[in-house]
């Protein structure tokens, strides 16, 4: 748990190292009608949550979000930061990412700590520096679909990871 609880610290630390670009650099930024940017990666929101809620699918596995985390949900344009739970943090979502001229620079986590038929907790994250585009933001409503990756369970030391196929985050703050 303790290295939940330092991942959580850094995103935080992330997140309020500011926003990026706030100008259309990025490929997908524009004002709207409220003065209000939005961004969208590759498309629209996939699976919109209701506020306060989130889901994730990814690996053959899916959770559904109710309870909030140790970081306070906060969407924009530029920037990302939330945290949600199921019961007594046997699953955990937390991210926090800054949009920059370069892309979205920072973390999504998905921690599920006892998982069925694995000997440790497993660590699903997408790669946000090279997929970043998989992330599409409307309003306080954010998603994340694309390549993911997982701990691997042979080498505990390869923090790049390997391959659990495609899976997508959605998150509404609220």
């Amino acid at each position: 748990m303790r290295w939940t609880a330092t991942l959580m610290a850094l995103l935080l630390i992330l997140a309020a190292c500011g926003g990026g670009d706030s100008g259309a650099g990025s490929g997908g930024t524009a004002a709207s009608g409220d003065g209000q940017k939005s961004y969208s990666g590759e498309g629209s929101v996939v699976d919109p949550q209701p506020p306060g809620q989130a889901k994730a699918a990814v690996d053959g596995r899916e959770y559904t979000f109710t309870e909030p985390g140790a970081v306070d949900c906060n969407i924009t344009a530029e920037a990302i930061t939330f945290g949600f739970r199921i019961g007594d943090n046997e699953v955990t979502l937390g991210g926090g990412a800054n949009l920059y001229d370069e892309g979205w620079l920072g973390g999504i986590s998905l921690v599920v700590f006892n998982p069925e038929d694995e000997d440790a907790p497993i660590n699903y994250f997408p790669a946000l520096a090279d997929h970043g585009d998989g992330i599409a933001i409307d309003g306080d409503s954010m998603s994340y679909s694309g390549p993911m990756q997982r701990n691997d369970p042979d080498d505990p030391t390869n923090v790049d990871g390997i391959s659990a196929g495609d899976g997508t985050i959605s998150v509404t703050c609220g």
